[in-house]
């Protein structure tokens, strides 16, 4: 789908279901994020569907895993995830997203997906690009602002649940999926 300098994203596919599992197993990775730890494998075997149904919802969307490629032994090392979707109510705004697997963490792996992230969605002209994280979150925030996206403030206006949470923008040339 798209790439960076050490990294790049494409669909998920089955055979990453067990490192996603791992990831999302991992109590330090899901910390910040609202979500539970799966239960087991299958969990991530089912998710990886919808995941992948992301990007039905139009050109510069979608779930994709993140991977490192060892161009030396032509291998690939499953890194974590990074997403552009649409708000379910909004069509002028889209969530971006990025989780890595803690054994990544400290090496400029999450600023430079979401960098990419960015620079892909803006290529297929999405609009406001919206990264929400725990105000507890400081390393995420450390990724928004270094990404470039800017601190608009804390709101509880996407997802009241959650309550206020530190909101990071980013705006694009316009247009959509």
């Amino acid at each position: 789908m798209f790439r960076s300098s050490r990294l790049y994203a494409r669909q998920f596919e089955e055979g990453d279901a067990p490192a996603a599992f791992a990831m999302w197993a991992d109590p330090a990775v899901t910390r910040f994020t609202g979500d539970e730890s799966p239960a087991d494998l299958a969990v991530i075997a089912q998710d990886i569907p919808g995941w992948r149904a992301v990007s039905g919802h139009g050109v510069g969307c979608g779930f994709w895993a993140v991977l490192a490629a060892d161009g030396a032994s032509g291998s690939e090392t499953f890194v974590g995830d990074v997403f552009v979707r649409p708000f379910r109510d909004r069509d002028d705004e889209y969530e971006i997203g990025w989780h890595l697997a803690a054994a990544h963490w400290g090496k400029g792996y999450a600023t430079e997906i979401a960098k990419a992230a960015i620079s892909h969605a803006r290529a297929h002209r999405l609009p406001r690009l919206v990264a929400l994280i725990d105000p507890a979150n400081v390393a995420s925030s450390r990724v928004a602002e270094k990404a470039g996206l800017r601190f608009e403030g804390l709101s509880d206006r996407y997802d009241p649940e959650d309550g206020e949470l530190a909101v990071y923008v980013g705006e694009g040339p316009g247009g959509g999926c």
